[in-house]
């Protein structure tokens, strides 16, 4: 692993070799340590650390680009000379905004942690086996993955640019499965010692537990509370659908809305750098820094997703990414929306999302790991899982209630949402 100053010279190298050619360098360097379990036993368990470098030779608006993970300098400046031919060889592309000199970026917010590079596949597996012992102690099954990471990621070009980063993600995920229910639980942290195993355990057996031999239910229109993970599930497409480009050519459904209400008074979602418990990353792409930006505010669309030709092009300032997104909630609990609920289900997870009507931003998907009936502000039973057809904007223009938001991963931090009128169309078998 090489420091941030020991980057910083191997970039500086590598443009120099490249010159009088106009260059831009990307280095990275990845730990990665993961552990798969199943069927109550550890199943797989990967470990690996790669660094490369990615050399991009500009000729006008023409651009040749190589990978190598060999830093000799013979190997550095063959990359080069590649590059440079595919370059020559490149047909010119239209939309090429060429490269960008020195940035000012935010002061950084701690993200790299030593524990996470220290962390032993024995560490993991005695994590793995708090989980397998909870799911075994009820007579359940317990499968799950769990991984870390650690990386350094740089930019340097011949215009003077450079930006270096680190960062570190724990991510612990499980589920446990009964006779007739599942259960999932899970953590993330930027370090492994705020890891709380014995929370991903309990959430997972005490979910599985619960939704034992679930009962059936018509679909139909109901209120729902889905807990942060789910809401995770859903709202990861509406922010892929934020490309200012796509709805500036009509092809989403937000062509012509900034500016205008498209969802409930309490949404508000934003870029946020400065949350010590989600540190953003200081740049994005090309380069560019990561600024603060309100992307909903009071359910007023606010801004989308500028890239640098798009930005260029209509006069607007083009952006590094549209992470790490957070989204206000209340001060209230996943428990408290349930005591407010007069009848409706709690949705503690979702997968196989899908679009119906990509345009209209029309999804389907089905639930999973625990569904629950909710009546008078009480959990009163399982219920099956079923297929949902429904979009995020109706789902974020009918919220009730929302509880505290919380880190999901290393970009996301969301409430639980209690909604109504969201639309199950469908039963389904699966658990």
């Amino acid at each position: 692993m090489r420091t941030k100053q020991e980057v910083k010279k191997l970039t500086e190298k590598i443009i120099g070799f490249a010159s009088p050619q106009t260059a831009q360098v990307y280095y990275s360097w990845e730990k990665t340590i993961a552990t798969r379990f199943g069927e109550n036993a550890i199943t797989q368990n990967m470990a690996g650390e790669s660094e490369q470098i990615r050399i991009e030779i500009f000729d006008g608006k023409k651009k040749g680009s190589f990978a190598t993970n060999k830093v000799d300098n013979k190997s550095l400046k063959r990359a080069i000379e590649l590059a440079a031919k595919m370059s020559q060889d490149a047909p010119e592309d239209p939309e090429s905004m060429g490269i960008l000199g020195p940035q000012e970026y935010l002061e950084p917010l701690e993200r790299f942690f030593n524990d996470v590079v220290e962390l032993s596949p024995e560490q993991i597996a005695a994590d793995a086996k708090v989980v397998v012992d909870s799911a075994k102690a009820k007579g359940f099954r317990a499968s799950g993955l769990f991984e870390a990471n650690a990386s350094i990621e740089a930019i340097a070009n011949s215009k003077g640019l450079f930006a270096v980063e680190d960062g570190t993600n724990v991510n612990y995920s499980a589920t446990v499965h009964g006779p007739a229910g599942s259960g999932k639980g899970f953590d993330n942290q930027s370090s492994y010692a705020k890891i709380d195993i014995r929370k991903v355990a309990d959430m997972a057996v005490g979910n599985a537990e619960m939704a034992q031999n679930p009962a059936d239910i018509e679909p139909e229109d109901y209120t729902v509370i889905f807990e942060p993970l789910a809401v995770a599930e859903i709202l990861g497409f509406l922010v892929w659908n934020l490309k200012a480009r796509d709805a500036d050519e009509g092809t989403t459904v937000f062509a012509g809305k900034v500016g205008q209400k498209m969802f409930s008074d309490k949404v508000d979602i934003s870029v946020v750098t400065d949350d010590p418990e989600l540190p953003a990353p200081t740049f994005g792409r090309d380069g560019l820094p990561i600024k603060p930006k309100k992307i909903v505010e009071k359910g007023v669309l606010k801004g989308l997703n500028y890239d640098r030709f798009w930005a260029a092009k209509t006069g607007n300032q083009p952006d590094a990414g549209l992470f790490p997104i957070v989204m206000k909630g209340e001060d209230k609990s996943v428990e408290d929306l349930i005591k407010s609920c007069k009848r409706g289900l709690l949705v503690k997870n979702m997968w196989y999302l899908r679009y119906v009507d990509h345009k209209e931003l029309l999804l389907t998907g089905m639930t999973r790991d625990g569904v629950f009936l909710v009546e008078d502000g009480k959990i009163v039973r399982p219920v099956k899982n079923m297929r949902w057809n429904e979009s995020p904007i109706v789902f974020l223009n009918n919220i009730v209630a929302m509880s505290r938001p919380e880190r999901i991963d290393g970009y996301t931090k969301l409430p639980g949402i209690m909604s109504e009128g969201f639309t199950f169309s469908s039963k389904t078998e699966s658990l």
